[in-house]
């Protein structure tokens, strides 16, 4: 997931494109195929119902998750970054609501009007391209990404739907997962289950091992097998959780110390300084320095506001 971020990272600065999140939606609108997953009689809410289940085969790292929330008469259909993956990515969130609303339409073979769409981040200084792209309001710094539409929509039928081929797709898909998730090696799967329990001053074998349904004496095994110990597992989880939780301003560096399982701060202070050679917050400012001379989007919103 660090890789893709740094991916849109980098197609904003080569691009000198604030917007291209919805560049890329137009791009995937010539490659949708996927339809075959979901059956001719199905409408769109039951569609969008079976998208946590197969999303699992593209990004299954805890990263984000899909919400859909209801407001009287309306529904949002919301992306939502969780707690303790990777830093939030404006440009993603762009896209991907983008490739929502260009596959909705395509999957349902007709318009489908929004009443607005919004996002937690900032407005960009080309904001009147959004509008134009959704066709609706675009508000920013809301509570949530979402795309916001009339609940009447959810009845729509799929006009791209085909029976025989979902059948053969879903049985695809199915081995496909049982494949992937049995091959997970055991400190990826460790990092994942030490994610939740750092934060709970958790990250114990014996809390791990409960996670993953194991003993452990089995997982130490398992370890072992693979040439690992169980404190190199977490201290390389804290390490890369340590830089992706200090690019969020919003986290003091105790915060982050208190999220990495540390019950003091300086503890955590004084492994940083041996993974990095320098504090937590010398690091901080060190990156936010570089960022403010390399980020083009805030070079657009300094031209935007008139500072140098």
């Amino acid at each position: 997931m660090a890789d893709v971020i740094a991916l849109f990272d980098a197609a904003v600065t080569l691009s000198g494109r604030g917007d291209i999140g919805l560049e890329f939606a137009r791009q995937c609108a010539q490659h949708l195929s996927c339809a075959g997953l979901c059956p001719d009689d199905l409408d769109l809410g039951e569609a969008i119902a079976l998208v946590p289940h197969y999303r699992r085969l593209v990004f299954d790292i805890g990263y984000s998750e899909m919400r859909v929330t209801s407001h009287g008469q309306d529904v949002g259909l919301g992306w939502h970054v969780l707690q303790g993956a990777h830093a939030y990515s404006a440009t993603l969130a762009e896209a991907l609501i983008a490739s929502w609303y260009v596959f909705g339409r395509w999957i349902a073979g007709a318009p489908l009007p929004l009443k607005e769409v919004v996002f937690t981040h900032r407005a960009p200084a080309q904001a009147a391209a959004y509008e134009r792209f959704f066709e609706c309001p675009v508000r920013f710094q809301a509570a949530q990404n979402a795309l916001v539409f009339s609940r009447e929509l959810l009845d729509m039928p799929l006009v791209q739907a085909d029976e025989t081929l979902h059948l053969a797709m879903r049985e695809q898909a199915r081995a496909a997962m049982e494949k992937a998730f049995n091959e997970q090696d055991i400190a990826t799967r460790l990092r994942r289950a030490l994610m939740p329990l750092m934060p709970k001053c958790e990250a114990t074998l014996q809390h791990c091992a409960q996670t993953l349904a194991v003993s452990s004496r089995t997982l130490q095994r398992r370890l072992g097998e693979a040439g690992l110990g169980f404190q190199e597992v977490l201290d390389a989880a804290r390490k890369d959780l340590a830089k992706v939780y200090l690019r969020d301003p919003g986290l003091s560096v105790l915060d982050v110390a208190l999220l990495l399982g540390y019950a003091e701060q300086s503890s955590f202070t004084r492994a940083f300084k041996a993974w990095f050679d320098c504090s937590p917050l010398r690091w901080r400012q060190a990156r936010q320095t570089l960022r403010s001379h390399t980020d083009p989007g805030q070079a657009l919103h300094r031209q935007a506001t008139g500072h140098r």
